[in-house]
């Protein structure tokens, strides 16, 4: 905002209280106000559109008021209908936004825009106008922050409290010009309670925190450090419902509240946050860590990605096998398992991936046990379609099948764990440095110092995918960085209990630990030992 001032007063003594009614009110602004308040279709800036706008125009000139429905293009929806009135046989015929965006630009530029929580109607607007190929930017002041700035111990400041505690008088409800007159109203009764200046001292602030929604407290941001980090956004009840991460934490928590609103979720982030919390991690890695942690333990609104999986399910290509066994993570330790290829969220996942290879690289699924032969030796459907070398028919051996096989599947080889257990890495900025407790291809938890890490170590690590991602590309900087902390633990895998019996119950088993592979399913008949083929 500039740093002229909202008013143009001759001096006056200071602490001088000064109440000027309405038409002394417009007449002393340095520059005009707009009130304005939309009607739309709905609440997505960026798929909803706008059916009527109000604007109350305020200023040396005197006061303006000006009003239009416009036709949406689109349907209203019932319940939109019933609240404000407007129907689409009303909007039907009347100028489209594109037709009025050049002549509103002009109404309202250059003014101070006022809005009853501004960021939906001017975010409305900056869509509008995007659409239209117009450029449109104004300094927003939002009421609800001004009332929330002006009166901090009252709890509600939505329009209908307003109206309640000021005792405004409305001409409509949910009509664009007769909310818009409210904002008005309430403008003129606060400067009946308050001296010109401490009004224009609160504008002036807010304003210059205009990118904030209306739900944040005026320092909500005030300390956030430019360094890397996790970020989480809070609504209603402490509802978590976004997690972020950034090298630059101020930055990307500003830019989630710049005010433009391309993206439909920003939008509604924004009219739902009401708390931000932020963690330093020391650097990006530690960001990415933390990020995926807290969505898989947290589960937030807004977050869609990185949720934790019912099970993961990976390929191993055993030794004298002509055809690979799927592996689940509940029975086989991802991180330590040898000759295993890709992680998969699904056993349909991993077939489907294993079948594209298959065509790739002309393998045959019979073979891969992809596709159920009608007899031993007979031409798979790919074979039939010369898509296969024939390893179904013995046209090809299988021990070059194998061999091609696991050349189609080396770059989805995981990488085991190269560690005998848990390990801290060390990751620093300029601000701070933490040590990152890793174990499995898991992620335990940050910590300040060494000394610390003991306490992350009470619960055996599990291989978590995203862990995996993140740090597999910066294996050779954790090899050559990372402190052990401890011993491997073993990984324990126990059989369900057995059901009761009439005659009693049956022991429970002991605890099975295993080193080597366990089978899911019982190999395809047609899935034979290489020696047993070859001759």
């Amino acid at each position: 905002m500039p740093d002229l001032p909202i008013y143009q007063l001759p001096h006056q003594a200071a602490n001088t209280p000064r109440h000027l009614d309405a038409q002394a009110l417009a007449a002393a602004l340095s520059r005009p106000i707009v009130f304005v308040d939309l009607e739309t279709t709905g609440a997505d800036a960026t798929r909803d559109r706008i059916t009527e706008i109000g604007v109350v125009e305020v200023g040396p000139d005197g006061i303006v008021e000006w009003d239009t429905l416009v036709d949406p293009g689109i349907g209203i929806p019932p319940f939109i209908q019933q609240l404000t009135g407007i129907t689409d046989d009303m909007v039907c015929g009347q100028p489209s936004f594109e037709s009025l965006a050049e002549t509103l630009a002009e109404r309202l530029q250059g003014k101070l825009f006022v809005a009853h929580n501004a960021r939906f109607d001017y975010g409305f607007l900056k869509n509008e106008f995007r659409r239209a190929g117009v450029t449109f930017r104004a300094d927003v002041l939002c009421t609800v922050r001004l009332s929330r700035s002006l009166f901090p111990s009252v709890a509600r400041h939505g329009l209908d409290a307003l109206i309640a505690r000021f005792e405004l008088q409305p001409k409509g409800r949910h009509r664009a010009l007769a909310d818009a007159e409210l904002l008005w109203q309430f403008w003129q009764k606060i400067h009946g309670l308050y001296t010109v200046n401490l009004v224009e001292a609160a504008v002036r602030s807010l304003v210059k925190r205009a990118s904030l929604p209306a739900g944040l407290e005026e320092t909500a941001l005030d300390d956030v450090p430019d360094t890397a980090g996790v970020y989480l956004f809070y609504g209603d009840q402490d509802m978590p419902l976004y997690i972020g991460k950034s090298i630059h934490l101020r930055q990307r928590i500003g830019a989630h509240f710049s005010g433009d609103h391309r993206a439909a979720l920003e939008m509604r982030l924004a009219r739902a946050v009401r708390r931000v919390e932020w963690r330093e991690t020391g650097g990006e890695a530690g960001a990415l860590l933390l990020e995926a942690h807290l969505i898989k333990t947290l589960q937030p609104l807004h977050n869609q990605m990185l949720r934790q999986n019912a099970g993961l399910f990976a390929w191993e290509l055993a030794p004298g096998l002509s055809a690979p066994i799927l592996r689940s993570d509940r029975d086989t330790d991802f991180s330590r398992h040898p000759n295993l290829y890709g992680v998969f969220p699904s056993r349909a996942s991993a077939e489907a991936r294993l079948a594209e290879l298959a065509q790739t690289h002309q393998l045959c699924q019979a073979t891969l046990a992809l596709e159920k032969a009608a007899r031993r030796g007979s031409p798979c459907f790919a074979r039939q379609l010369h898509r296969c070398l024939g390893a179904c028919t013995g046209d090809e051996p299988l021990a070059a099948h194998r061999e091609r096989m696991a050349a189609a599947l080396a770059g989805l080889a995981i990488q085991p764990w190269p560690f005998a257990g848990a390990v801290a890495w060390r990751e620093q900025d300029d601000a701070k440095a933490w040590w990152h407790i890793l174990e499995d291809w898991g992620y335990l938890g940050s910590v300040a110092t060494l000394e610390d890490a003991p306490s992350l170590l009470v619960a055996p690590a599990r291989f978590d995918l995203d862990t995996y991602q993140i740090l597999a590309p910066r294996a050779a900087g954790l090899l050559a960085s990372a402190v052990p902390l401890e011993s491997v633990r073993q990984f324990e895998l126990r059989s369900p209990a057995a059901p009761r019996q009439e005659a009693g119950p049956r022991p429970e088993p002991a605890p099975v630990t295993t080193t080597g592979p366990r089978r899911n399913r019982p190999p395809n008949p047609d899935q034979q030992l290489l020696s047993f083929i070859e001759p």
